[in-house]
């Protein structure tokens, strides 16, 4: 057998490894826990006592997707109605607006059916509460045509968007409103500050309603703006208003039942009570959303429902300008 010579240092070396054993393997980077993007969103929502490891997983690399584009349009809306004010509206108005759909007899037939098929929930609404059937099922057409359309994406990564996107930079890409004009700029970037809190507000209320419910919040639909169930309640609003009509321990805003007798706890939370002026009606009303038109076309839904249970013609609905109201 051959003798082999090892170099002194490569001798050395080689007792080194035999005394310490293999080199540890280099760690790999620790993946983060979350989204650095959405880091200081999910650093305020830990501070507000929601729990960091459910905001870890929703908030984890590739969990949701960023789109600043919802407060463009939400900023853009607002700017329009700022700077470019629109009259009044009008029966010819609704009709020729995207509601217009909601009057058909089809549909006022359906919500009567409605009605009736719920009649125990109504009877409860109306009697805690005080708004009648047919108001309250007026709601429920125009917000989600009795729970037919309940959005197409989840509350979470809406209000999530929403909550992230205070600064005007951020949404001046996608906006169609700022026109260059500087009180514009100002006003959009005020703008977005302020929604953004409120945003941040549902947010953490979206958090707290799914867990009540035992629910994932990304399971949750919502609309453009996060708002859920057949009656399209912010988050706020559902921990606020929200009412377990059906006696199952939860408040489901999907539940007819607990969807219909919230509506009613919303209204008489915002004012309603008996033998208001039509004047005062349409304030309650508009609290639900602030737009005109939406007051309109809801209490025209409102009166064709109540017509049509009853039998009658429908009365004219508020709003429709003198010269209807002469005719």
């Amino acid at each position: 057998m051959r003798n082999i010579l090892v170099p002194f240092p490569a001798l050395v070396a080689l007792c080194l490894c035999c005394l310490l054993g293999p080199a540890p393997l280099r760690a790999a980077p620790a993946t983060p826990a979350v989204d650095p993007g959405w880091r200081p969103l999910v650093d305020r929502l830990a501070a507000e006592g929601l729990n960091r490891a459910l905001l870890d997983r929703l908030f984890a690399p590739g969990a949701l997707t960023y789109s600043p584009e919802i407060m463009a349009r939400k900023v853009d809306a607002m700017v329009k109605k700022e700077f470019e004010p629109r009259p009044k509206p009008s029966r010819k108005t609704l009709e020729q607006s995207n509601y217009r759909h909601l009057l058909a007899p089809a549909v006022i037939a359906e919500a009567v059916r409605f009605v009736g098929q719920n009649r125990a929930a109504f009877d409860k609404a109306s009697r805690e509460y005080g708004p009648p059937a047919e108001l309250v099922a007026a709601f429920l057409v125009v917000e989600t045509r009795l729970g037919a359309y309940l959005g197409d994406r989840d509350a979470l990564s809406v209000l999530a968007s929403l909550a992230r996107s205070s600064r005007l930079e951020d949404i001046a890409p996608f906006m169609r409103s700022l026109t260059g004009d500087p009180a514009r700029r100002d006003f959009a970037a005020t703008a977005a500050a302020d929604r953004a809190e409120w945003a941040f507000r549902e947010l953490t209320a979206l958090v707290r309603y799914a867990g009540a419910k035992n629910r994932q919040p990304g399971s949750i639909p919502g609309s453009i703006y996060g708002a859920v169930g057949i009656c399209q309640f912010m988050p706020t609003n559902a921990l606020r208003y929200g009412v377990d009509a059906d006696g199952d321990g939860v408040v489901d805003l999907f539940c007819p039942a607990d969807a219909i007798v919230s509506v009613a706890s919303y209204l008489r939370g915002h004012g309603w009570k008996p033998g208001m002026t039509e004047e005062e009606t349409r304030a309650v009303v508009y609290a639900y959303n602030h737009s005109d038109l939406y007051v309109l076309a809801v209490l025209a839904v409102a009166d064709r429902i109540k017509a049509q249970r009853e039998g009658s013609a429908p009365a004219r609905s508020p709003g429709r300008g003198k010269k209807a109201a002469k005719n």
